[in-house]
């Protein structure tokens, strides 16, 4: 091999590397914009899932206090039932006598 010969295979493999270089840069480049977009996006995420969270939390002492309120209600309404059942019963049996 000549040194001429050299000299051009030696420019070949530079121009290859210099052309896998700017390649490497530019996906290099491109991964930073994808990572900074998915930390953009990875941080809507935690937003909506803030949210998310607060919603079902707000729903869920929402159910509790329904659920609190009715059994409230219903105590009432069985203490009502039970004073009607008594006044019913005692209107009832006046002026009946016993046998």
């Amino acid at each position: 091999m000549t040194p001429e010969e050299r000299f051009e295979r030696i420019e070949r493999n530079l121009e290859q590397i210099t052309a896998t270089i700017a390649g490497t840069t530019a996906l290099a480049q491109s991964n930073e914009k994808a990572l900074a977009g998915l930390a953009v996006l990875a941080e809507s995420n935690q937003v909506a899932l803030g949210k998310l969270i607060a919603s079902v939390n707000a729903y869920v002492d929402s159910s509790n206090a329904y659920v609190q309120d009715s059994k409230t209600r219903m105590a009432q309404m069985e203490a009502n039932l039970d004073n009607l059942i008594r006044i019913l019963t005692a209107e009832h049996s006046n002026g009946k006598n016993k046998q």
